[in-house]
């Protein structure tokens, strides 16, 4: 169990919607519900969320449609397609359209809870520290290689190092940096600043995605670092 793990629960049934929220939040992890793309859509707005679980026969868009589209914004966000299709072609449909997971109901909770429990492992360890370290005196990185940072990077990369969950909002970050007014123009000029950050976290040896953008909230640092 993964207390950190969020996950996003879409089913337009509301009795099976508050079954499986039941279950899962028994589990101890932070579950969200909505019945349709609409509804997620506004969730996303204000949580960040790691783990979409999809009925796929929904109210407007449906869940392939759904799944597509959030692996491209977030090619790092988890799905579970639960669905009452199973043949051999919704079963490929569902994992070209991003599934990392297909059930097919009916469901016992201990499966979904199986299925839930193996995206939390990979989850985890996604999270674990890397063989990375920040010196903050120094303002370096120094990985595969050492890589040389500016003062805004270093208070950046601290800051969401030693965050809980690795996220922070925009306004805490433009704080950090010494921005006093929250604009579309700070906005802009902190994403420069995190994308010249990921290039010199894949310079130092961290492999794959490293800051994630929550849509409207943050940042989210994937890999922790050693801060010395």
């Amino acid at each position: 169990m993964d207390p950190l793990l969020k996950i996003a629960l879409i089913e337009d049934n509301d009795d099976l919607r508050d079954l499986l929220a039941r279950d899962i939040s028994r589990a101890g992890y932070a579950v969200h519900t909505a019945e349709c793309a609409e509804d997620l859509d506004d969730l996303v707005m204000h949580t960040s969320i790691d783990l979409l679980i999809l009925d796929l026969n929904l109210p407007g868009e449906d869940g392939l449609s759904i799944a597509r589209r959030y692996k491209r914004a977030n090619p790092d966000t988890y799905i579970i397609m639960l669905t009452a299709r199973g043949s051999e072609h919704d079963r490929i449909s569902g994992y070209e359209s991003g599934a990392d997971v297909y059930l097919t109901k009916p469901i016992s909770s201990n499966e979904l809870m199986a299925a839930i429990g193996s995206v939390s492992r990979r989850f985890i360890k996604r999270q674990d520290v890397t063989d990375v370290f920040l010196d903050v005196r120094a303002m370096t990185l120094t990985g595969r290689m050492t890589v040389a940072l500016n003062r805004q990077e270093v208070v950046m990369l601290k800051a969401l190092n030693e965050s809980p969950n690795g996220n922070l909002p925009y306004f805490r970050l433009l704080e950090l940096q010494g921005e006093l007014e929250i604009n579309d123009y700070a906005k802009a000029a902190l994403e420069v600043r995190v994308v010249r950050l990921r290039k010199k976290l894949a310079e130092a040896g961290i492999e794959g995605k490293t800051i994630r953008a929550i849509r409207g909230e943050g940042y989210h640092l994937l890999s922790r670092i050693k801060v010395i």
